[in-house]
């Protein structure tokens, strides 16, 4: 027979043995120590000073003194002296100062806060099942972090698999988000939980977007969609092309061959065409020629277009004028000059011809006369004004008041000037003349 019991290691009374009482009382000892255990802590690393009898406590780990290599093992103060029991897998026993109930394993003494826990099915007020293994029927559900952040994973066996969020209404999906059997992540929506639409797909390799609610192509206008780079010329190196301006009606910037449907007349080269737009019916279109740098612009209301205007910068300013239409075609000034005067011309068809130093010579007892080649032609005859000098030394053989009201007979390209004998006055003597009269003439210009 053996002397001590299999689980608590009781001691037997064996037969013929002298002071049974002895191993009796040992035994009962024992189960006193280890029937429904209490223990006061299990922290402690050194024994308490002054110990009631059958005190209990679990050793901490690192304890020296009496408990020196005892860490684990609950230790009972038996009124003279500690005793130690080993505990082995599944001991349980309560702990006061944490009021929990501690259970020992591979891992020592662990409080059930501590282990993990494990079941088939949970329902938190509801019913789980064998699909949806966890299950939650609550107003809201809260996942706190613990001291810093907080990771929510959800994981596939395999890149054909699914980890994903779906969202229903009456248990009829309505959105799904995540990893729907490849390996881009995505967002879907279904209006009848059968029919799925892939409203944004985010790729895997590159992170960029693909789906129902990205641009198909650089001029998708589809209310709604997301602007890609590129799209309607933004953002991208190279602009979409357009072949008619007439159809741009959707905002943005557009790359054109010139001339093409619906540009203004004599417009040549590569083009970009810049549109804003209200709706169809009400927008605004500027060209701009880049081999040319001139700019265009024109309006769109009540789904008709207006003629193109050119629009006037520094650097047409002064340059070759040109009408087409009643509008300026080229700059808004032109200058220049010849021998017989200087001309200004204006884009509105003005143009303004001026000598400084006109000679008035005689040509009879009755008159000078200076023939006036304007230094720029006129489209017809201009009104010609003569001013006469201030110094008497521009003055030959005639005084200022022996001088009429000037005559002339214009044309478009010259003029034939004369002034007169005032009335009473002698007669012109036959080197009489007059020195730097200015001359202006005011008309328009031949296009």
């Amino acid at each position: 027979m053996p002397q001590i019991s299999a689980i608590l290691s009781l001691p037997y009374i064996q037969p013929g043995q002298a002071q049974k009482h002895v191993t009796h009382n040992e035994a009962l000892k024992r189960l006193d120590a280890l029937v429904q255990p209490v223990v006061a802590d299990r922290d402690r690393t050194s024994p308490p000073a002054t110990p009631d009898a059958g005190a209990r406590h679990i050793v901490a780990a690192g304890a020296g003194g009496d408990w020196a290599g005892r860490a684990g093992e609950i230790a009972v103060w038996d009124g003279g002296a500690w005793i130690f029991e080993t505990p082995l897998p599944g001991w349980r026993a309560h702990c006061t100062s944490e009021d929990e109930d501690l259970r020992f394993g591979a891992q020592g003494w662990q409080a059930r806060s501590e282990r993990g826990l494990r079941a088939a099915h949970l329902g938190l007020n509801a019913e789980a099942d064998t699909t949806d293994r966890l299950t939650l029927s609550a107003p809201s559900t809260l996942l706190n972090h613990d001291g810093a952040g907080h990771r929510l994973k959800i994981n596939r066996a395999g890149g054909s698999d699914t980890a994903s969020m779906l969202f229903q209404t009456g248990f009829f999906g309505g959105a799904e988000m995540g990893l729907a059997g490849e390996a881009d992540f995505s967002i879907k929506t279904s209006a009848t939980g059968a029919d799925w639409t892939t409203a944004l797909r985010l790729s895997a390799a590159d992170g960029l977007a693909t789906g129902a609610a990205v641009q198909s192509d650089s001029l998708d206008a589809t209310p709604g969609r997301l602007l890609t780079v590129g799209g309607f010329g933004l953002g991208a190196t190279a602009a979409p092309p357009i072949a008619d301006a007439d159809t741009a009606l959707t905002c943005g910037t557009f790359a054109m061959a010139l001339p093409g449907p619906g540009t203004p007349a004599g417009v040549t080269g590569a083009g970009l065409l810049s549109v804003a737009a209200q709706s169809p019916d009400e927008a605004t279109q500027r060209l701009y020629e880049t081999a040319t740098g001139r700019v265009w612009r024109r309006a769109r209301s009540n789904r008709v277009w207006q003629g193109w205007r050119r629009e006037i910068g520094q650097a047409d300013l002064l340059g070759p004028v040109s009408l087409a239409g009643g509008l300026p075609g080229g700059a808004v000034f032109e200058s220049g000059g010849t021998a017989t005067g200087r001309y200004l011309r204006f884009a509105d068809g003005t143009q303004i011809a001026q000598a400084d130093a006109a000679l008035f010579a005689w040509i009879s007892d009755d008159r000078l006369e200076h023939v006036w080649s304007f230094p720029a032609p006129f489209d017809a005859s201009p009104q010609v004004i003569a001013t006469l000098p201030g110094a008497e030394a521009d003055f030959t053989s005639l005084a200022p008041g022996d001088l009429g009201l000037l005559l002339q007979e214009t044309g478009t390209g010259s003029a034939a000037l004369r002034l007169p004998r005032a009335a009473g006055a002698a007669a012109f003597a036959g080197g009489a003349q007059v020195a730097n009269v200015r001359l202006f003439a005011v008309g328009r210009w031949s296009a």
